[in-house]
């Protein structure tokens, strides 16, 4: 099955080709913080408890997010626990953890 294309793919082509304009940047974080985002999870959820997989990278830990749950799928190589939330939620979840979102390609990493 081809990887359709999303409205966060097509904002994320727009701000990529042009990365100073700040309303295509401001756009990409809107689809992200709009849409449902799908959360990796270190292990299946509790209740209302979620533990995100995180990933120590050199300047910080991130946790991945996507926006499909295909794409997740395809990351992890099969069945992975996960949470499907609006992106803002996630990011506020975060916030106080100090980690970033990183996306399946480097170029969606965000603080």
């Amino acid at each position: 099955m081809a990887d359709l294309l999303t409205l966060l793919d097509a904002a994320h082509a727009a701000v990529s080709a042009d990365p100073e304009n700040e309303a295509l940047r401001l756009r990409f974080f809107e689809r992200l913080a709009d849409g449902e985002m799908v959360l990796l999870l270190e292990r299946e959820a509790h209740g209302d408890r979620l533990e995100p997989k995180v990933f120590e990278l050199e300047d910080g830990p991130v946790v991945l997010v996507f926006d499909r749950e295909e794409r997740l799928a395809s990351f992890t190589g099969g069945i992975a626990p996960y949470a499907a939330l609006p992106g803002r939620v996630i990011a506020g979840l975060l916030n106080s953890r100090g980690a970033g979102l990183a996306g399946r390609d480097a170029g969606r990493r965000t603080r």
